[in-house]
């Protein structure tokens, strides 16, 4: 509020609204082992951490 006193404006003089194109249901998730359905990653998903011990 003390940003929109200070520019002497309103909210929507700041922020435009627009209409984003979307479907309406959610994209599926796999689960931890499972095939990704989601886009972008591909095979970039990291490889589980083996911790062995430490000889001494």
């Amino acid at each position: 509020m003390a940003l929109l006193d200070t520019l002497d404006c309103t909210m929507d003089d700041l922020i435009e609204p627009i209409a984003v194109a979307s479907s309406a249901t959610k994209p599926k998730k796999a689960a931890a082992g499972g095939a990704s359905v989601s886009e972008g990653v591909g095979d970039l998903r990291p490889r589980r951490a083996r911790i062995s011990g430490v000889d001494r």
